[in-house]
């Protein structure tokens, strides 16, 4: 029974891992209570972009005169400059935010983490490791819950920057967990035989955490840019082929992995 258990748990956080990192949405017909409130104080690109990213937006665009003065240029994020026949030069802007329909992610981070959760909680005798695991990933569950709620309850430029800040929070969860979960599988195989998976271990979780942040902040700025989008899923590609990469490095140390649960189960017999 501990052999299954074991290699539940194993599953759990494989799936889990690649279920927190990959994120494929889908474009419901639930439309948000509220529509979204547009903000004077900061410029259209600001809100787009954690909207967008966050919750999903769409937006219009305007034209403003920056031939006479540079005050615009400063105030607002560029995307195109054109000049009419006048010799004006105009700089095309967002304009208006809108909340587009509610998405959900189909490799969705509440089973992620729910996932990973019983299998820290499965793993928590084996070292103290996987409890701090535990609790991180509880933390990036709730924050997840936080985030998906925010809509409902708040509007406008409050809701572009908590969910900025809860947002990098959230991802700062999703790298401590699965470093702490590393780290308490590599504890558990300290033999000089999986030195190597040890090594090539770490090497391909430091890989995932660099393109995690990379295309978070891709997609951010992607939310304007189709061609950063596009980059955004070749990342995400990448992400998940490296995590794939790294179980299956661990998946060589799987015996002594397994040995060290039995161990632990059995109270150190």
């Amino acid at each position: 029974m501990s052999n299954l258990k074991f290699k539940l748990f194993f599953i759990f956080l494989a799936v889990g891992f690649i279920f927190i990192a990959a994120d494929i949405d889908f474009r419901t017909s639930i439309k948000y209570p509220h529509p979204y409130e547009n903000s004077d104080t900061v410029i259209g690109e600001f809100q787009y972009y954690n909207i967008s990213s966050n919750y999903g937006a769409k937006c219009t665009y305007k034209y403003i005169d920056t031939s006479d003065s540079t005050e615009d240029i400063n105030n607002h994020n560029t995307n195109s400059t054109t000049k009419n026949s006048a010799g004006q030069t105009q700089t095309k802007v967002i304009d208006k935010v809108f909340f587009d329909n509610i998405h959900i992610d189909i490799l969705n981070d509440l089973v992620g983490f729910l996932l990973i959760l019983a299998a820290c909680f499965g793993f928590r005798r084996v070292n103290k490791v996987f409890s701090f695991a535990f609790f991180s990933a509880f933390c990036g569950l709730i924050l997840h819950i936080i985030l998906t709620l925010l809509p409902f309850f708040f509007n406008g430029l409050f809701l572009c920057n908590i969910s900025m800040v809860l947002g990098l929070a959230y991802l700062g969860s999703i790298i401590l967990t699965t470093f702490l979960f590393s780290k308490g599988l590599f504890l558990m195989c300290p033999d000089v035989c999986c030195r190597d998976e040890r090594k090539w271990g770490k090497i391909a979780w430091f890989i995932s955490m660099v393109l995690q942040i990379l295309l978070t902040f891709v997609l951010w700025i992607g939310s304007d840019f189709s061609a950063l989008k596009s980059l955004g899923y070749i990342i995400e590609g990448l992400l998940v082929f490296d995590i794939i990469m790294f179980w299956l490095i661990l998946k060589r140390a799987y015996i002594y992995l397994e040995q060290s649960y039995i161990k632990s189960a059995s109270g150190g017999k």
